[in-house]
């Protein structure tokens, strides 16, 4: 395939009608209404406000609940950190000797780091100078 098979023919089945931009700034008033005549022309549309509204409840009921699934499906959340070289190559090094994901080693540390009696050892951590 070469570059003229992708050209558009002259002869192109779907026509587009050609509007000038401050028509189709005034059509926008018209979509709103729910009866465009120049960009959505022939598209199936709501009948009336009410149908519009109807079919916006749906969605957005539709979208929520879709959300809250999404949530309850993924125990994880993507997160994005700055590490410094050194801490990249010995959470790699970790990884591979543990033979475990790093962000599974990360939750390991934060849930030892949230004991109670680990306290401590977030204080010098904390009071520690390496960057």
């Amino acid at each position: 395939m070469s570059l003229t098979d992708l050209k558009k023919s002259k002869d192109d089945k779907h026509k587009k009608k050609a509007f000038t931009v401050d028509e189709f700034i005034a059509d926008a008033e018209n979509y709103a209404k729910g009866a465009p005549e120049l960009v959505s022309k022939g598209k199936k549309q709501p009948v009336d406000l009410a149908q519009a509204l109807a079919a916006a409840k749906q969605f957005e009921v539709k979208r929520q609940a879709e959300r809250r699934k999404s949530k309850s499906d993924k125990p994880f959340r993507h997160a994005t950190f700055t590490l410094s070289e050194e801490a990249i190559a010995q959470l790699q090094e970790l990884a591979k000797d543990s033979q475990l994901a790093k962000s599974h080693i990360i939750r390991i540390l934060i849930n030892e780091l949230c004991n109670k009696e680990q306290q401590e050892k977030l204080s010098k951590l904390l009071a520690s100078n390496v960057d």
